[in-house]
């Protein structure tokens, strides 16, 4: 990448079709109204009226698959006159419909980006348990949805898929990373080369925040944002530090200054070779074999540059 790439800015771009190559019968076809079926609900006794539209606006969850067209198998309580039944608050209930509504005007949105917020926090635990019930939780469509984690469980993976893979031994492509990967939201990751069953650390973070650039070569402070906080030189070094879900970020220590520079910064020669929370940085050198000298990191273990034992893998959101 060129100084010139604004690699922060870093999106993908959809191919679209043209308008000039639309037919006029496609064109007809696209803004034809959609048929939507009204559907009458029992809600802990009170009637409600909604749109299968609205029901069926968060695709591939529980809720949406409840009301399908056609769906004949989706399991539905009803009451005495045949209403299909919720055992939820109703006025809850109101409440989730009145965001489902606004989220349908938004179809481009990714699932695991819709954020359905809970009323005031006397409710807030009944609101949170009907919307997991549903299957509305963005956990439930990626998992992990942030942070940083020590031991990952592969298998526990929920919307990921790879999409770049290479032993530490060789360079980092990242043009061969951008031209692979290009969702939304990436999970980073390292672990040896003999390991099938887990992530010896992975870090979650958005296109736009990934490739973030240092403000100085030598020393790189990072914005930590939902436990991780990734980092970007160009020809020099990429990747990310962490902290624990516990972590305390009103700490002073945390903002405090030190020989004139953040508490927070940490060294990059060409990589990071900071101990504080060693176990939750990554670190991977993007210089070219004979100039890469020491450096590339797996949390606590160092100076992997020349492991072949070791890989890096990197997940999209899908």
């Amino acid at each position: 990448i060129s100084n010139s790439t604004d690699v922060n800015e870093y999106s993908t771009v959809i191919d679209t079709k043209t308008e000039e190559s639309e037919s006029i019968d496609s064109k007809i076809e696209k803004f034809k109204p959609v048929e939507d079926d009204v559907i009458e609900l029992n809600v802990g006794g009170q009637r409600i009226t909604t749109s299968r539209s609205t029901l069926t606006a968060v695709p591939k969850s529980k809720l949406a698959l409840m009301f399908m067209k056609n769906n004949t198998n989706a399991h539905k309580s009803r009451d005495n006159q045949g209403v299909i039944f919720f055992d939820y608050n109703p006025d809850q209930f109101k409440y989730l419909l009145d965001q489902l509504r606004a989220i349908k005007r938004k179809p481009q949105i990714s699932v695991y980006d819709i954020l359905i917020e809970a009323p005031n926090i006397d409710t807030r635990l009944n609101f949170s348990l009907m919307v997991s019930d549903l299957g509305l939780s963005p956990e439930q469509f990626l998992s992990p949805l942030t942070g940083a984690h020590l031991n990952l469980n592969i298998s526990s993976l929920i919307g990921w898929q790879e999409c770049y893979r290479s032993t530490y031994h060789i360079p980092f492509d990242i043009m061969k990373f951008l031209k692979n990967c290009k969702s939304s939201r990436f999970l980073v990751a390292c672990t040896p080369t003999n390991n099938k069953a887990t992530l010896t650390l992975a870090g979650v973070g958005g296109s736009t925040t990934i490739l973030r650039q240092c403000t100085q070569n030598n020393y790189c402070t990072t914005d930590i944002n939902n436990g991780t906080g990734f980092y970007y030189v160009n020809d020099q070094a990429w990747g990310f530090e962490g902290r624990t879900e516990d972590f305390d970020y009103s700490s002073n220590d945390h903002y405090s200054m030190h020989n004139g520079m953040p508490q927070n910064a940490f060294n990059l020669n060409p990589c990071d070779t900071s101990d504080q929370y060693g176990e939750y940085r990554l670190c991977w050198s993007l210089r070219s074999s004979i100039n890469r000298g020491g450096g590339d990191r797996c949390g606590d273990i160092k100076n992997l540059h020349n492991a072949s034992n070791w890989q890096r893998i990197i997940y999209q959101a899908v």
